[in-house]
């Protein structure tokens, strides 16, 4: 009634949203069934406001002490609106501190999925929250179980990758080896240049990496050594999976991307990940790939041309102003003639479409 509302309701919000847990403690004490009560409809309890407040010392006494005023199956509880338990919305706004509290608790609270199905870990990984994130990974028994589905654990590896927790995405593949073959990782690796290029000395590097690539099937001699980041060792895991799971035409399909449908009835391709890397400059990823498919550089990307016109990735580079591509089939040429010539017959009409573009060098 209104009556109980204006006592017990108004104040009960405004002292959770605060972290005020000596007048909260003061209306538990009267009415010790407001701890599972909703406050309102979308709200849900005194618990579900105060974890949607900035972790403080003050909220973060007043979630402790609410919790421990509570049953496990209280904590479980799920507002009307959303169907989410506290500790969810918690994860969702990277309260790691209040999560590690009522998990501590109830360690089921990992298990219970929220709004539209997601699990706490993967509302987390979707918000971007890499100390939850880490936290809740380390608790999940390597996403096994029965709770967990392959589009769970797919989703969340994915987001890891998405939001450049390249180290929490590195050992979710090593420890579910299973999980290198979600190719779509390759599709993001391909647009963050950043993660893969941040090296020191990254020019003279990928010269000497060209340099012994060649040398290696050339001559058989091991490649060079070089510093290798968490992004480079999971674009390594999940390229050298890829390899060694499918030969040179299913790789070469996969490189593709799905084909798009356009309104005149033809096919294009417009997540080609060489070419989609040759775009963003991401030379090291490009790199790798030729590492193990160096005939991959003579593929050609024809969407939108005349046949015969196609662009190889290192017009692409060009046309976009990526020097460290270019400089590239400069090495590459260096290292293996043969090859070099080979492009420039097989890419004639391209050629002619480059000739502004290679002004600018």
């Amino acid at each position: 009634n209104t009556e109980d509302y204006l006592k017990f309701v108004v104040p009960l919000y405004e002292a959770s949203i605060t972290g005020d847990w000596e007048n909260a403690k003061l209306i538990f004490d009267e009415r010790p069934d407001m701890v599972r009560i909703g406050l309102c409809k979308n709200l849900g309890t005194a618990l579900h406001v105060a974890v949607t407040a900035n972790e403080t010392k003050q909220t973060l006494h007043f979630v402790k002490e609410l919790v421990n005023m509570m049953t496990i199956e209280e904590l479980e509880l799920q507002n009307d609106a959303y169907s989410n338990t506290a500790f969810w919305i918690a994860c969702l706004f990277g309260n790691t501190e209040m999560a590690k509290i009522m998990m501590e608790k109830n360690h089921n609270l990992l298990n219970i999925r929220g709004c539209e199905g997601d699990l706490p870990l993967a509302a987390s990984a979707l918000t971007g929250r890499y100390n939850l994130v880490k936290h809740l990974y380390s608790h999940s028994h390597k996403m096994t179980g029965d709770y967990w589905t392959n589009d769970d654990t797919s989703f969340i590896l994915l987001q890891c990758v998405e939001r450049d927790f390249y180290d929490i995405a590195l050992q979710i593949v090593k420890d579910r080896p299973e999980l290198a073959d979600n190719v779509s990782i390759l599709e993001v690796l391909a647009r963050k240049p950043d993660a893969l290029n941040n090296v020191q000395n990254h020019d003279h590097l990928i010269t000497r990496i060209i340099k012994s690539t060649f040398r290696v099937f050339q001559m058989k001699l091991q490649p060079v050594a070089e510093e290798v980041t968490d992004a480079l060792e999971l674009l390594k895991l999940i390229w050298g999976h890829a390899t060694r799971t499918m030969n040179l035409d299913e790789i070469e399909v996969m490189l593709k991307g799905p084909p798009t449908l356009l309104d005149d009835g033809t096919i294009q391709y417009n997540s080609r990940l060489l070419f989609v890397a040759a775009e963003m400059g991401n030379t090291r990823f490009i790199v790798e790939l030729l590492r193990t498919y160096p005939d991959l550089m003579l593929n050609r990307n024809e969407d939108g041309l005349p046949v015969g016109v196609g662009l190889t990735i290192f017009h692409i580079a060009v046309m976009h102003r990526h020097q460290g591509i270019y400089n590239l089939l400069y090495e590459i040429g260096k290292s293996n003639n043969d090859t070099s010539k080979e492009m420039a017959t097989k890419t004639p009409g391209a050629s002619l479409l480059m000739q502004r573009e290679l002004l600018w060098f």
